[in-house]
């Protein structure tokens, strides 16, 4: 996964983190208090506001911490990973919904080709669905149809992740460490307030979930009967996490992938790798430090350009 772990007290962890938890305590105390919970808790808050805010913000912290220290697993259950995770039953819809946008890219295409070898204009509208179509592909899918995932926040995350390899040939999850190193400080933070964004929709999913799960118990317990229409509402306000979620990933994409379109050089010329001739060069040059990088083989790291010069050197002195 992209970007750093925030510090426990800067203004990332606070959005990402601390916020959904101090949301949760403030409408979990409101759902308790209407069901005849924890009455004095919220009276002695009321009563002493700067040692109930100071209470309410140490339980925020420690529960900000707790999401932080399972934020990869809720990234990867959204994503759609794991074996029994049930939102790969709704793997069929993005597959679905992937290959229709192909296949109507691809008429488009042979539009755009016959009207290029009949010498005739494009038409506007056909150009413009064209350009939205391309780009979706390129924002809410990988590039190909094996790396799909079951649920469009999992798939806009892969858009991105395979972005450099299809772009220059860098693998991004084993080469994003190294990049880092040669990010400005100040481009570090942009990415990583973006992805604090995209955090706290997380996040905020968990909390809705967890406020169901209170509501649901609190009415077996007290042997109530459901209130159809809360259930309703929390429904409703679930979904709005996972597509708000979605939307701040393709902002938080549109750094990562500007990191590797600006820095990748840098990284290059500082690990004293030969520039390379043309794309081509490139390519295979990305390629082989992915292969050693993953598989651990040194034998695929590109020449050196020190290396080279010694060669050259020593061709020079036996001629």
């Amino acid at each position: 996964m992209f970007g750093e772990l925030p510090k426990l007290f800067d203004r990332n962890f606070a959005v990402g983190f601390f916020l959904p938890i101090a949301i949760f305590i403030t409408l979990s105390g409101l759902v308790l208090s209407q069901y005849g919970f924890a009455p004095n808790l919220i009276a002695f808050v009321a009563t002493d506001l700067l040692v109930g805010t100071t209470i309410l913000g140490l339980l925020s912290w420690v529960g900000g911490i707790l999401l932080l220290a399972v934020n990869r697993d809720l990234y990867r259950l959204m994503e759609g990973y794991g074996k029994y995770n049930p939102v790969k039953l709704f793997a069929w819809f993005e597959k679905r919904r992937y290959q229709k946008t192909v296949s109507e890219l691809e008429k488009l295409d042979d539009e755009y080709r016959e009207c290029y070898a009949a010498k005739k204009d494009f038409p506007a509208k056909s150009r413009a669905r064209r350009n939205q179509l391309m780009r979706q592909l390129a924002e809410e899918f990988p590039d190909k149809e094996e790396f799909l995932l079951p649920t469009p926040f999992g798939n806009v995350l892969r858009s991105f992740e395979v972005y450099p390899r299809v772009m220059y040939g860098l693998e991004s999850i084993d080469g994003w460490g190294r990049l880092l190193a040669v990010i400005p400080k100040d481009y570090i933070e942009l990415i990583d307030a973006a992805k604090s964004q995209v955090d706290f929709w997380i996040n905020m999913a968990v909390v809705f979930i967890l406020l169901q799960i209170e509501y649901v118990g609190l009415v077996y317990i007290l042997g109530n009967q459901l209130n159809l229409w809360i259930v309703l509402l929390f429904i409703v306000l679930g979904t709005i996490p996972p597509l708000r979620a979605t939307s701040a990933a393709r902002e938080w994409g549109d750094f990562v992938k500007s990191g590797f379109d600006m820095f990748a050089p840098k990284m290059r010329e500082t690990l004293g790798f030969d520039v390379p001739k043309d794309r081509d060069e490139e390519s295979r040059q990305w390629t082989q430090f992915s292969q050693a990088i993953i598989y651990r083989l040194p034998d695929r790291i590109p020449e050196l350009k020190k290396q080279e010069e010694e060669k050259k050197t020593k061709g020079r002195a036996k001629s």
